[in-house]
Order: structure tokens, then C-alpha cells, then sequence
């Protein structure tokens, strides 16, 4: 199960479309390893049996015609009427030669003669004339009546001119010799197939070749297929991702992922500071825009909304890449300045205070000057909890309305 965790990448679409695309991939790779290679060794396997099935054919050929030209040279009649396969040592010369004079046509390097009794009585290997092979399972097969074939490769073999081959595929195959419906004994027929062994893994890798090319271009099909989905996943994802983070008007933080970040550095400051670290510091400011009913009823919810788009990238504009801003209601925006301690935090509200009512803002071609309050507050020793923070903020921004607006307190 472990390895195939590791061949398999685990795929979690919502979180990862690219991880769906790698698994793909990857099943894609090991599916055309495994196919091209069972294929291949079933297409070997067809190919091979194809031969040895011809051979066995021309075996049984060959065997069928010399029970019936040869029978006499290599069958006895007994007294009970009866036949058995015999060959006297005075008929061994002529039968030899005239076999192998009838063999020399086909590709057959060796041929065996066995009696009933498992023994060679005739072989064109004559010092084999003799043995008997009592444990050979397939000759006993082929004495039960059953053909058998097999593809051997023999390092070396003598061919019916007693010369010496090296490296020789053959099919041996097993042959009952009948009489009158009985079995009486066995040929065993060496048939050299050697020119075939090229041919077959020719054929072989040309089919594997072929296979693989198909896979490859209907995975690759579906590659383009799949990615094009991913791309659409992961485009949606991030619209999905900007709808639960961004709030969609300024492109800052929403009211819920503002205050998340708020608790992450509320609790890193908190643990740094049980470290008795030097910059367990965050500052929080609360900053709302001036008289900003007075904009929509003057010139219309859309004048708002633009002005609320050119006063979030001014806040922007006046913080460090680490800080953060989020939109906390309405026209009002909640700024995060991690490590920053109270006179720093000032700092920031007075340089974003002095930002807005310095310049006026241009809506709709009209230029439109607009001031801002806002609240600052830092955490304290005995702060436990965020919400006593933000509420010092917002207690402080209520401060700076009340005294009249324009303000930082």
C-alpha cells in the first residue's frame, strides 16, 4: 500500500487541480508500461505457440508418412497378433539411411523411435539407441495417445549430417505410433525453428511498437482534455478563493479573513512575548472615511464605490508588504501592522491620515477632497483576547468622530 502511495501522488482536486493532472500522469505512464508489457509477452506468447503449433503440424506430417512408408522397417508382428516397434540391428543401416534420406526436405535436426516400454529402439543420434526414459512425462503423454510439443533452446545440437549447431530453438514434439488402435510407441521429432526467433520478436516489438504509439496518442488526447479542465478548476478555484478572502469591491481582505489574520498575530505576539522576545508587538488601526453617506446621497452608490476602490489603495500604498488591510464594514477598514509598536502604529495612522486629506481623490472626473478618523490601539500586557484590542480601536476611532472628525486617536 506504501508503494503505491509513492507511484500514485494522492490527487485532492479541490485543493489541488495540478495533483489531479500529476496522478493522471502517472497512472497514464505505469497503465502504458503495464499494457505494452503484458501485450507484448501475450504477442510473444501467440507468435510462439503459432510456431510450435506449426511444427507439431509438420511433425505429425512427417511422422504420419513414414508410419506409413517406413511401418515395416521399425514394427514387429508378435504371436498373439499383436504389433510392437522394434528394429533389428540388422535393418538399423539401411533404415537410417534411407530416414534420413527421406527427413533431408524438412527442417528436422533429430528424430527418436520408442517402444511401448519407454526405450529408444532407433535415433538418428545413435548412441542414444537403448535408453530408456521412464521418467519422461511427456513421452509418457504421447503413450497415452496425447501429442505433446515443446520450444526448446539447445546450446548445441547435431543435424541429420551429424554436423554440430549452436544456439538452436527446436520443437520437440511427441507423436504416438498407433497399430490397429493401440498405441505401440512414440516418435520424438526435433524440428529447428531457429529462423523464426528473429521473425517472432520482430513481429513482437512491431506489435508492442504500435500499441504503444496508440496509448500514446490517446493518452496524450486526454492529457489536452485534462489539463483543459484543470486550468478551468483552478481558474474557478482562485475566483472561489478571492470570494472567501477578497472582498470584491476594494481587493483587500474581507471582514473575516482580516480578523483571521488579526488572531494569528494576536497569538504569535502573545507567545513571543512568554518567550520574553523584544517584538511581541502588533498594532491595529481602525479607519473610516469621513462624511461618507454625504458622497453616495450627493453622487450616487457607484461615486461611492469607486471612492471606496481609490481610498483602499492609498491605505495600501502606505504599508509595508507584510502588513495587511481588510474592509470591516461599510467604509470603515481595519489595518494590521505585525512588530509594530505603539509609535510605529501611529506612525502608520498619521501617514495614512495625512495621505487621504492631502490629495484629493478624482470620481467620475470630479475631484472630491475627503478626510478620515481613525482609532489605534496596540496589545497590551493583560490583553487576553483579541476582541479587547479591536474594541480599544474602534473605541478610539468613536473618539476621533466625536472630536470632530480628521482625526487620530
Amino acid at each position: 500500500m506504501k508503494l503505491f502511495r509513492n507511484i500514485f501522488p494522492r490527487a485532492d482536486a479541490k485543493k489541488d487541480p495540478d495533483s489531479l493532472l500529476r496522478l493522471f500522469v502517472s497512472v497514464a505512464l505505469v497503465s502504458i508500461i503495464a499494457i505494452t508489457s503484458l501485450a507484448g509477452f501475450a504477442f510473444y506468447r501467440v507468435l510462439q505457440k503459432n510456431v510450435i503449433d506449426s511444427a507439431e503440424d509438420d511433425a505429425i506430417k512427417v511422422s504420419s508418412a513414414l508410419s506409413e512408408d517406413e511401418r515395416a522397417r521399425f514394427t514387429v508382428a508378435r504371436k498373439d497378433g499383436t504389433f510392437a516397434v522394434e528394429v533389428s540391428p540388422a535393418n538399423f543401416a539401411v533404415l537410417d539411411r534411407d530416414l534420413r534420406k527421406f527427413l533431408s526436405p524438412f527442417d528436422i535436426v533429430k528424430i527418436k523411435i520408442y517402444s511401448s516400454d519407454y526405450r529408444i529402439v532407433y535415433s538418428t543420434e545413435a548412441k542414444l539407441i537403448g535408453e530408456v526414459n521412464r521418467g519422461n512425462y511427456r513421452l509418457a503423454r504421447a503413450l497415452a495417445g496425447a501429442f505433446d510439443s515443446k520450444l526448446e533452446r539447445k546450446e548445441e545440437v547435431k543435424d541429420l549430417a551429424d554436423e554440430l549447431k549452436f544456439n538452436v530453438d527446436v520443437v520437440e514434439t511427441y507423436i504416438p505410433i498407433r497399430a490397429r488402435g493401440r498405441v505401440i510407441g512414440s516418435f520424438e521429432v526435433y524440428i529447428d525453428v531457429t529462423k523464426y526467433r528473429q521473425q517472432t520478436m520482430n513481429a513482437a516489438i512491431m506489435s508492442v511498437g504500435s500499441l504503444c504509439a496508440i496509448l500514446m496518442v490517446v493518452f496524450g488526447f486526454s492529457f489536452v482534455l485534462i489539463k483543459s479542465g484543470t486550468n478551468e478548476l483552478k481558474e474557478t478555484q482562485e475566483v472561489l478563493r478571492k470570494q472567501t478572502l477578497i472582498d470584491g469591491l476594494t481587493g483587500t481582505f474581507n471582514k473575516r479573513q482580516i480578523e483571521l489574520i488579526g488572531r494569528r498575530e494576536f497569538a504569535r505576539a502573545l507567545r513571543r512575548r512568554e518567550k520574553g522576545l523584544a517584538d511581541a508587538e502588533v498594532g491595529f488601526i481602525m479607519i473610516d472615511i469621513d462624511h461618507f453617506k454625504q458622497v453616495n446621497d450627493r453622487y450616487g452608490h457607484l461615486a461611492g464605490d469607486h471612492l471606496l476602490q481609490l481610498f483602499a489603495e492609498r491605505v495600501i500604498s502606505s504599508l509595508r508588504s507584510y502588513d495587511s488591510v481588510g474592509r470591516f464594514g461599510g467604509e470603515e477598514f481595519l489595518v494590521v501592522l505585525p512588530g509594530s509598536d505603539r509609535e510605529q502604529t501611529l506612525s502608520v495612522a498619521h501617514k495614512i491620515w495625512s495621505l487621504i486629506r492631502e490629495e484629493p481623490f478624482v470620481v467620475d472626473g470630479n475631484p472630491m477632497r475627503i478626510t478620515a478618523s481613525a482609532g489605534v490601539a496596540n496589545v497590551l500586557q493583560d490583553d487576553d483576547d483579541l476582541l479587547q484590542v479591536l474594541k480599544r480601536a474602534d473605541l478610539n476611532l468613536y473618539q476621533a468622530k466625536s472630536g470632530g472628525r480628521d482625526l487620530v486617536v
